[in-house]
């Protein structure tokens, strides 16, 4: 797995922070069932950390739950996110929001997730552009990268294990995740079931930001690193 680039920068005027988060790292699967594992509700439940919920709504939508503790304070985030940009078996695009009314946070994703053969197994590469506004918005730079790497890692492990055929229960460990697929969904999603995430309106008092959520294979990616942003951040904050 090649590491993380990241990339922050303040936004004085809105009261957040943005940042450009990018890596690549291999399966020993071929594109095709890197993509079926992606849009598969119970595969990713069971290979994001923090997750309580993943729902698929319908083929371009999805919903879910993230809960964990930051800092001592319980963080209990739902998050919607819609399909804007599907080749398969090479590329995704899709829109992500998220927000913690009772802390006053809100985040924004932008990402894209693509895959390659390579030899017997696939490359997977993504990269997102994040918007957080509110108490996570102000948190800084150096606890977004201390933990990148370590989520990330957490990740993969669990993906490839999926990949090589450990069952998704002794991969999840003990973990309470739920994925429930949409009624009637795509054969493709709907066999493997279809990572989630509805209505959790982002409602930004910062900026201007698209209502719009859109994406698939990618949400796994992108959930990964915000259950990170919001679960790992304690180790920091504790200090």
């Amino acid at each position: 797995m090649k590491p993380s680039v990241l990339s922050t920068g303040h936004h004085v005027s809105l009261g957040g922070l943005s940042m450009k988060i990018g890596s690549t790292f291999t399966v020993p699967v071929d594109c095709e069932r890197v993509f079926e594992l992606f849009l598969d509700p119970h595969t990713m439940a069971a290979c994001i950390p923090g997750c309580e919920e993943l729902v698929q709504v319908d083929e371009r939508h999805y919903s879910g739950r993230l809960v964990n503790e930051i800092a001592h304070v319980r963080f209990n985030a739902s998050f919607s996110a819609e399909i804007v940009g599907l080749d398969p078996p090479r590329e995704v695009r899709a829109v992500l929001k998220g927000e913690d009314r009772r802390l006053g946070s809100s985040l924004k994703l932008d990402a894209v997730l693509g895959v390659l053969p390579n030899g017997n197994g696939s490359e997977v590469s993504y990269s997102m552009e994040m918007a957080l506004w509110g108490k996570l918005g102000r948190m800084g730079e150096s606890i977004f990268r201390r933990r990148t790497a370590e989520v990330e890692k957490q990740f993969v492990e669990k993906f490839t294990q999926i990949c090589t055929g450990v069952p998704i229960d002794e991969v999840r460990a003990g973990g309470k995740a739920k994925a429930v697929p949409a009624t009637g969904a795509a054969p493709a999603a709907a066999e493997a079931g279809g990572v989630a995430q509805p209505v959790a309106v982002v409602e930004t008092p910062l900026a201007e930001q698209p209502v719009p959520v859109k994406k698939p294979a990618l949400v796994g990616a992108v959930l990964a690193f915000v259950a990170w942003l919001f679960g790992r951040r304690r180790a920091r904050s504790g200090k």
